[in-house]
């Protein structure tokens, strides 16, 4: 684990070294053509339109707190920016299971998470509109889900289209609505939860997107006529210390799913996780729900699409274990996703910096000063002697920043066609 001391001096010193590439304007222009000068005609995955209006995106939110202490100006500024990312660094390392545990609870996190993850699908998302529904333990934690997006430009709010929905549980199983971290199964109910509902995609709350969201819908148009569910690998199986049963090739994480509700409505008890509790007692027990849906899916492969990590990043996608993701080059990463609260806690440096940089910036930022910005920081952390998982995956930079290059780039073309009309 690196020392709490170690990291926070790395993270200043991005930030102050920035300050400095800041004002150059020519550096930027010049990285801006030099990574978005065609390099590739347009994304395989493009979907135009709003598709989340017909298949909504889907979110799972519980404040767990007992003393909830929440203000919106804890997280936005008065202009709308975000809270100063350098302060993100500036807690204890939560190194024990203590701490670990009050910082699974913590509203300020998960809020901040949510903000991170809504305002960067409204920066690299072309869709006019944005259909979200918000499944929540209480009207309340819905209110302050949507008052995180009160700061944002008129423009931008006008967007979202925010529904809320209540938590689902099977009565026979209350244990399951705590069970690993509060709502974490509500996830595998959405058939039930949402019984009015096709299909949707649902991703949690603690990821970034790095390119335009509505690709994900890409997924959907893309089953084959048996397939219930997309899903990405979790590389992390392969080398845990308990042999938990896993779907695929190395695994399944859970964090992004694509899912057809109508075709889940056929499976036993009428729903993925309604299914799984059908089948009985699991052995080894799982740990959470992602656990049991590895098992429910290890012997049922007509059931699944397995897409590439690009879909659903994590720090685990860097392990020499993980399958080969040539589409995180040739199209560019479009989730990263700071699973087990990893963008809080130590476990990779550019994780931490992708976090820091898009949650402090504006969801109307400059994207020249952006891709400036962000590339600066992941070349300086390139320099660093620290461990961390990343720090050997080839041309990680390159996928990371494809499509913000790509929004500089276009930005870049505007302003010079303006300028000579």
């Amino acid at each position: 684990m690196i020392s709490r001391v170690k990291w926070s001096v790395f993270v200043l010193a991005v930030f102050s070294i920035f300050c400095v590439l800041h004002s150059y304007n020519d550096l930027i222009q010049t990285a801006v053509r030099t990574r978005g000068s065609g390099k590739r005609a347009g994304s395989p995955f493009t979907v135009t339109g709003s598709p989340s209006l017909d298949s909504p995106l889907v979110i799972v939110v519980c404040d767990p707190s007992e003393n909830d202490t929440y203000t919106f100006e804890q997280h936005q500024s008065p202009k709308g920016n975000s809270t100063n990312p350098s302060k993100l660094f500036g807690g204890p390392v939560y190194e024990n299971e203590e701490t670990l545990a009050e910082l699974r609870k913590s509203w300020t996190r998960q809020s901040q998470q949510t903000l991170a993850m809504i305002k960067t699908l409204l920066y690299f998302s072309k869709s006019p509109k944005w259909r979200i529904i918000v499944i929540s333990d209480s009207k309340r934690t819905f209110q302050k889900i949507a008052d995180l997006t009160v700061a944002f430009p008129d423009i931008e709010r006008r967007r979202l289209i925010l529904e809320h929905k209540y938590l689902w549980f099977p009565p026979e199983y209350p244990e399951l609505r705590n069970h690993w971290r509060p709502c974490a199964w509500a996830k595998q109910f959405l058939a039930e939860t949402l019984p009015e509902e096709d299909a949707v995609i649902y991703v949690d709350s603690d990821l970034l997107f790095l390119g335009p969201g509505e690709e994900l819908w890409w997924l959907l148009k893309s089953m084959g006529p048996k397939q219930l569910i997309a899903l990405a690998p979790e590389p992390y199986y392969k080398v845990d210390t308990k042999a938990f049963h896993y779907a695929g090739r190395v695994g399944l994480n859970t964090g992004v799913m694509a899912i057809n509700l109508t075709r889940a409505r056929q499976l036993p008890g009428g729903g993925i996780g309604s299914a799984i509790l059908t089948e009985g007692p699991i052995d080894p027990e799982p740990r959470h729900d992602q656990d049991a849906l590895n098992h429910f899916l290890k012997d049922k492969p007509h059931l699944l699409m397995e897409v590439t990590s690009r879909w659903n990043f994590l720090p685990s996608s860097c392990m020499k274990t993980a399958p080969p993701c040539p589409d995180c080059y040739s199209a560019g990463i479009i989730v990263l996703h700071g699973a087990d609260m990893s963008f809080y806690r130590p476990v990779d440096i550019k994780f931490s910096l992708m976090y820091a940089t898009l949650f402090g910036a504006a969801v109307d930022a400059n994207p020249h000063l952006l891709y400036a910005m962000v590339s600066a920081q992941l070349a300086i952390a390139d320099t660093t002697n620290l461990p961390y998982p990343c720090s050997n995956y080839t041309d990680l930079n390159e996928a990371l920043t494809l499509r913000l290059a790509e929004e500089a780039a276009e930005s870049l073309r505007r302003k010079t066609a303006n300028k000579i009309t």
